[in-house]
């Protein structure tokens, strides 16, 4: 117990002087205590400062590899194929993944290129692998071929295409590109896009006399009629003046057709457009696309619906209008039609053989003017107005009076009208018989009821039983 107690005491002692030497300085240095080892010198660091902070750059990106598979833009997504081998009809439609359609005509060497069509791409992709082809029956050159592939889908056909929809789709997408077809050996060619009253359909006369009609509608085409170098439109073709014909013939009309007109006498050819013909053709034309008319009608009567009355009629030259309602019609055919005030008709025929002469006056009269203005609806008119409307070599000219300007024009239609329905040319109810109207005015001077109207010694009229 003692010796434990001891060894504390001892142990004590020592701590306490230990404690004394450390704060009392004895004239010899104290060795010095080991430091650490420093590595790194020190540095001033400043303080911080208002500004920006220091823009830290990123290191470089590595380029990225390019891939060795690139979209195959131009790669082919559908290709078609269209024939009638009867009317030498060839084209093909080539469409590429990138929207492109090209399109060729393989018997004129013509092509054409479109962009931006994946509404159409879009159209052909989906209706194509719905389309049913028959097989094509034996040495049929009328009937319509029609081959197609989507190389992506791995789809491809043939055969003979019998549904009218995708025949007129088809039809109209090709001829909208790359313009109507018409056989090699055609002369006079007349191709109508579709309207609301019939499908698209053409006609063409061949310089042998053949006219060949076709509708865009039909699988098979009809065979052309028979060759007859006399043929009308032939004579009325050579008679033309192409080199004074315009582009285009148009008006704007609701529901009307283009209309491409292609036309060639000998090394010269002539195309042009046009719309609404009975208000736009000029009277050289008319004639002659009549005849075309006739035939188109006859072709798509089984197809057309009824279409509402022309403003002025396709036939007519001339059409008069009186303010007290009688009416004078001249027709192409020299056909007179003739209305009185109480609405009976009356027809007759000039003797003469170009009613055309009597167009050239009216022209040359500089009474009437181009626009058509007798066809606007005037809301605020409210005096009876006579009406003169000519077709002439540039289309159709008209022109509305209340009061009739001095003209002797205007006495010779009254006459025809009067030889035509048997009644007498109108009063003017403010200037007396035989009293001669003031200079200065512009009131005509018409004969009075007791007048017999006499018509032009150069015109005469026979009254149709």
């Amino acid at each position: 117990m003692y010796k434990r107690t001891g060894l504390f005491t001892l142990l004590l002692l020592l701590l306490l002087t230990a404690c004394a030497n450390s704060g009392v300085s004895s004239g010899q240095p104290a060795a010095p205590a080991p430091r650490p080892l420093i590595t790194l010198q020190p540095t001033f660091t400043p303080q911080a400062t208002s500004g920006p902070l220091p823009t830290i750059t990123p290191p470089p990106l590595r380029p990225t590899a390019v891939p060795n598979t690139p979209i195959p833009f131009g790669e082919t997504a559908v290709e078609l194929h269209y024939q009638i081998p009867a009317l030498s009809l060839d084209r093909r439609l080539q469409g590429s993944i990138a929207s492109q359609i090209i399109t060729v005509d393989e018997t004129t060497g013509v092509s054409r290129e479109r962009s931006n069509q994946a509404g159409i791409m879009l159209e052909l992709t989906s209706a194509l692998p719905e389309m049913t082809l028959e097989p094509m029956p034996e040495e049929c050159d009328t009937c319509v071929l029609v081959e197609y592939e989507l190389p992506a889908q791995g789809i491809s056909d043939s055969g003979w295409l019998k549904d009218p929809v995708l025949l007129a789709s088809i039809e109209n997408y090709l001829a909208a590109t790359l313009g109507p077809h018409f056989p090699p050996d055609t002369v006079i060619g007349l191709r109508r896009s579709a309207t609301p009253y019939a499908p698209a359909h053409s006609i063409a006369v061949t310089a042998d006399g053949r006219v060949w009609t076709w509708l865009a509608t039909e699988a098979q085409v009809s065979l052309p009629t028979e060759a007859k170098p006399d043929r009308p439109e032939l004579s009325l073709l050579a008679d033309l003046p192409l080199a004074e014909f315009q582009d285009q013939y148009a008006v704007e009309c609701l529901g009307s057709p283009l209309e491409t007109l292609y036309l060639q006498q000998g090394d010269n050819t002539w195309q042009g457009l046009i719309v609404c013909p009975e208000l736009s053709l000029p009277n050289t034309l008319l004639p002659l696309y009549l005849r075309l008319d006739r035939d188109l009608v006859e072709k798509t009567a089984p197809v057309t619906l009824p279409e509402p009355p022309p403003l002025f009629p396709l036939s007519a030259l001339v059409d008069y209008r009186r303010a007290d309602g009688a009416q004078l019609t001249l027709l192409a055919d020299s056909t007179l039609i003739g209305l009185d005030t109480a609405g009976a008709i009356f027809t007759g025929t000039l003797t003469t053989t170009q009613p055309i002469s009597l167009t050239t006056t009216l022209v040359k009269s500089n009474l009437l003017q181009p626009g058509l203005k007798t066809f606007d609806t005037d809301p605020t008119a409210t005096s009876p107005r006579t009406v003169l409307v000519v077709r002439g070599p540039d289309g159709l000219l008209d022109g509305q009076w209340i009061t009739l300007p001095d003209n002797e024009i205007f006495a010779e239609l009254d006459a025809l009208l009067a030889a035509v329905v048997g009644i007498p040319a109108p009063v003017d109810t403010e200037t007396p018989t035989g009293t001669e109207t003031p200079s200065g005015t512009d009131t005509a001077v018409t004969p009075s009821p007791e007048q017999t109207a006499v018509p032009s010694p150069t015109i005469e009229i026979f009254p149709t039983p």
